[in-house]
């Protein structure tokens, strides 16, 4: 049975929104920060599967569920590092049926970011009930140019009819780099049927090279985890969310409730969170059943109109299906031009101390001279087809990198950067343009020339050829005339013969 469509009681509720929830792994984003600084691919896969770990203790008290988004709200909010960097999370309900939560993280001074986007599933088997996340996560360590593909256990509930309400953990879930080839399994172990205390929350897994197991791990998600070098045979503790360690907790910030939009999360369910923790069931149950029947509306209406919910801030990638954030930048952190991200109406940007434009490696790579070779080396029409659209595709980017020039002068340009700018500054702009420009125009004349060379020694293959086939026209003919002269002295030997055996013939029967 499948309860995302189930209206469940307001009392089982947790007075805070799904997308809110899955937030709760970012109270420890340093330690990825310090993961990224690891020159060694090992320590590194260690790190994040600390990180990894260190986001499922936090839970509130009781068994408790969060709100089912409603579609188009959003949930914003960062957390500050020692450092003085931020980690940026934003969220947005992108579908309904199904439900589909979609989220992006960034830290780019700390140099990672993460993107995924979940189905939410949930399944009643009678005294038990699962909460499915089908997903995977995708963290992109951005100086090592590493992604991380990650999976989530699913919650699985007991006790719904009959025993003690409990939640657990249960499934097995994987952490893969394919560029260094490491890989982390770990199985969160449902409680058996006679199991006693210990074997509550249970966790084991393996950090592999290949198929070579190079470290294991043992113990529970909400306390104590062990590592096991393989190796050198040492455990040592991995993760135990000391009280020490709940008060290194990075803190969390957000849009105060007043300053948040309609369908922000906190903004949407506030009169609903208020009446829970006044313990008003009866007025919490007639706001969120305000809240389903508006949305319920809404779909309805979209639907006589022959209209599709278009998401804000995320799209869908046609390929792999997965829903990505509109604005994301995945580039390296740069300490001389790079200031400071910051986020404003869901658009995270980077402030920097130059104005700069964003030109793609592929434009750089299209003017480079080694790559205009190999169309060189051969003479066929094909090679001056190519160059011809190389010459097209080459004087468009051109435009366009004028087009953005002149855009990113002005204040609402594409390119535009947030941090104030001397005439200096754009005295040095336009110098850099202009040089990046008279590069581009001193190859695109280099190709000119170059397709000129072509079209000469084209044109000196095609009068060769011409003369070759006059040539062959030439023996053609001399071939056809030397059958056509044997055909005739046949002819004639055939008539010079019928005319002596007439001769005969006449001869014979006038004798007679």
């Amino acid at each position: 049975m499948d309860l995302s469509k189930v209206v469940l009681p307001t009392f089982i509720l947790e007075p805070r929104s799904f997308l809110d929830k899955l937030s709760d792994s970012y109270y420890h984003a340093d330690i990825l920060s310090k993961a990224v600084l690891e020159d060694d691919a090992f320590t590194r896969m260690k790190g994040i599967v600390k990180w990894y770990l260190s986001g499922f203790y936090k839970k509130p008290k009781g068994l408790k569920k969060p709100y089912n988004p409603i579609l188009g709200e959003t949930f914003r909010c960062y957390w500050k590092h020692a450092n003085g960097s931020r980690t940026f999370y934003l969220a947005e309900q992108v579908s309904h049926h199904p439900p589909v939560s979609a989220f992006y993280v960034t830290n780019r001074q700390d140099g990672f970011c993460i993107s995924a986007s979940i189905l939410a599933k949930s399944k009643f088997y009678g005294n038990s009930t699962s909460a499915i996340l089908d997903g995977v996560a995708l963290l992109t360590l951005l100086p090592r140019g590493e992604d991380y593909s990650i999976t989530i256990p699913y919650a699985h509930c007991k006790g719904i009819l009959m025993g003690t309400l409990t939640m657990e953990l249960g499934g097995k879930v994987v952490i893969d780099c394919e560029k260094t080839g490491y890989k982390t399994e770990i199985e969160f172990k449902l409680k058996p049927f006679l199991g006693g205390a210990e074997q509550t929350n249970a966790i084991s897994g393996r950090l592999k090279l290949g198929k070579e197991t190079l470290a294991t791990i043992e113990g529970y998600w909400d306390g104590s985890i062990f590592i096991k070098d393989r190796r050198m045979g040492e455990e040592q503790l991995f993760w135990k969310p000391t009280p020490e360690v709940r008060s290194q907790r990075l803190k969390r910030f957000t849009v105060p409730v007043d300053q948040q939009g309609e369908f922000e999360s906190e903004h949407l369910w506030q009169h609903v969170s208020a009446a829970i923790a006044r313990d008003d069931q009866v007025a919490a149950t007639e706001e969120k059943t305000a809240l389903e029947e508006a949305q319920r509306a809404a779909a309805k209406e979209r639907k006589m109109k022959c209209l599709e919910w278009i998401p804000k801030y995320f799209e869908q990638d046609l390929i792999s299906g997965q829903w990505m954030y509109k604005h994301a930048d995945l580039r390296p952190w740069d300490p001389r031009n790079d200031v400071c991200q910051y986020e404003y109406n869901y658009v995270i940007q980077t402030k920097t101390r130059h104005q700069t434009p964003m030109i793609r490696t592929a434009s750089i790579v299209s003017v480079d001279p080694q790559t205009v070779v190999p169309l060189l080396q051969t003479e066929s029409r094909s090679s001056i087809s190519a160059l011809k659209s190389s010459k097209h595709h080459l004087s468009s980017k051109v435009a366009t990198v004028e087009r953005q020039d002149s855009a990113s002068s002005s204040p609402d340009g594409e390119f535009h950067s947030d941090s104030s700018q001397s005439e200096n500054e754009s005295h040095s702009r336009s110098h850099t343009c202009c040089r990046t420009n008279s590069r581009l125009i001193e190859a695109v004349s280099g190709l000119e020339n170059t397709l000129q060379d072509q079209g000469e020694k084209l044109g000196r293959i095609q009068r060769g050829l011409e003369h070759l086939a006059k040539v062959q026209r030439e023996i053609s003919a001399e071939k056809q005339s030397a059958p056509s002269f044997g055909l005739s002295q046949e002819l004639v030997l055939t008539v010079v013969m019928v005319v002596v055996l007439q001769s005969i013939l006449t001869w014979l029967f006038c004798h007679k």
